[in-house]
């Protein structure tokens, strides 16, 4: 049984880590769909593609022109971010248009 991917769905803004090294944002959707805002030292455009899932916490995000390798790991409300090859761990928090007391993601 091929291991499921975490709940990453909807929106993940930046609230940890280096501002300028770190993406502003993470938006996961649907069929292994991605986007990421890029912060302003990044230039600010956005990226979109698909994204895989290698091993353990790896993934690499695919964006048609190239790709990254991320370690991804979710705890509740909290995804850290390390693009390999970087020292910097970005932080991010889940944005939810609709706040749930529990967040089960099986109820």
């Amino acid at each position: 049984m091929k291991k499921k991917a975490p709940s990453w769905k909807g929106e993940w803004k930046n609230t940890g880590g280096e501002k300028s090294v770190c993406r502003k944002s993470f938006t996961f959707k649907g069929e292994n769909n991605f986007e990421i805002q890029n912060s302003r030292v990044q230039g600010e455009e956005q990226s979109s593609g698909t994204y895989k899932h290698i091993e353990s916490n790896d993934y690499e995000f695919d964006y048609g022109g190239g790709s990254d390798n991320f370690t991804i790991i979710v705890e509740k409300n909290t995804m850290k971010v390390h693009s390999s090859g970087k020292d910097t761990i970005c932080e991010y928090t889940k944005v939810d248009k609709i706040r749930n007391k529990y967040e089960n993601p099986w109820e």
